[in-house]
């Protein structure tokens, strides 16, 4: 054989034996919740249980909830039993950074800081702002609340919201006052034409008020999952779970559970 067709061959297995003796020596990134949850059966469940319709303690001292019901069903689905543990809310990301629990359902919004410290899952629930209006009504974006009034929190995201409407629409008047159930209030009274508050204010008053209505979502705040950012195997399983539960109306059944019928503005 050619002596430089020889040295070539040589030197090629050298490199990669050096790319192997690498690759080898990396560590291997494991999915600890999901091999414990294998081994176990059971997937641990942090959440802060004091957020209701979400999660909050009851008389008999178990944790119920929207989230609840969510997770059971998750776990259902997969075929394992699901153990809440209750953490306050600023121990939660250790508390799945460290290993106590697997995943997170907790009402999280998934936001970018949270990058390093856990993964999310297919969001669940809006947070985000949302026009209340009267079930009959003819407005449902923002742009028809032109000559109408508004009712918004003070100092919240829909005030904020509707200050730029202010600038947009000449005639619109916008009625401020101290928190989102005052605003709904104000619709229910004929003192204002819609209001804009946080997505539980708008379903839980939709729910408890038949002549209340869901029209436009203005802004977006989503909840989430968290796992841990090793655990790419639960995450898959779980996103997969979450996708058929959207599809397949389970989402919107526990919606209407825990927040009363939901209905959208005509």
């Amino acid at each position: 054989m050619n002596r430089k067709l020889v040295l070539a061959i040589v030197a090629l297995a050298a490199v990669m034996g050096l790319v192997w003796l690498v690759i080898g020596s990396r560590p291997r990134v494991e999915d600890r919740a999901w091999e414990q949850m294998q081994q176990s059966g059971v997937l641990r469940v942090g959440m802060d249980a004091a957020y209701p319709p979400f999660e909050d303690v009851n008389a008999e001292n178990q944790i119920v909830g929207f989230d609840v019901d969510l997770a059971n069903e998750i776990g259902r689905r997969m075929g394992v039993q699901m153990q809440f543990i209750n953490i306050a809310y600023d121990g939660l990301y250790d508390a799945l950074l460290t290993g106590q629990v697997d995943i997170l359902i907790s009402a999280l919004v998934a936001a970018p800081e949270f990058a390093g410290k856990a993964n999310f899952s297919t969001p669940y629930f809006n947070l985000g702002d949302y026009l209340v209006v009267p079930l009959d009504s003819s407005l449902h974006q923002m742009d028809d609340l032109e000559s109408h009034r508004l009712a918004v929190e003070t100092g919240s995201g829909g005030d904020v919201e509707a200050r730029k409407w202010e600038r947009r629409l000449a005639s619109l008047i916008v009625i401020r006052v101290s928190d989102p159930g005052a605003a709904l209030a104000a619709v229910l009274a004929g003192e204002a034409d819609a209001a804009l508050v946080d997505g539980v204010t708008a379903r839980l008053g939709v729910g408890q008020h038949p002549e209340l209505a869901l029209a436009a979502n203005v802004d977006e705040s989503l909840i989430a999952a968290a796992v841990h950012p090793e655990s790419t195997i639960l995450l898959g399983r779980v996103n997969e779970i979450m996708d058929a539960m959207l599809a397949d109306g389970t989402i919107s059944a526990l919606i209407e559970t825990w927040f009363g019928p939901q209905r959208d503005a005509n």
